[in-house]
């Protein structure tokens, strides 16, 4: 599946909900760490005041666009 576990971060900023997806080398996240490794990682928020920040992990890969329902009638 993944090489490493894949998380997903939610949380709010400026009053707009938002979430980022990075990977990390242990099986759980703590929202505190995965508050500073969003901010390390992703520079348009290293100054950023978030709140409500939680976690998820992933256990599937990315599907894209190969979901039943995204498909058309010809």
């Amino acid at each position: 599946m993944f090489d490493k576990p894949r998380f997903i971060i939610s949380f709010i900023l400026g009053n707009q909900p938002q979430s980022r997806t990075l990977e990390h080398d242990s099986e759980t996240l703590a929202p505190v760490e995965a508050e500073a490794l969003v901010k390390q990682t992703f520079p348009e928020l290293k100054g950023a005041s978030m709140t409500d920040v939680q976690v998820q992990k992933r256990i599937k890969p990315d599907e894209s666009d190969n979901v039943p329902g995204h498909y058309q009638q010809p």
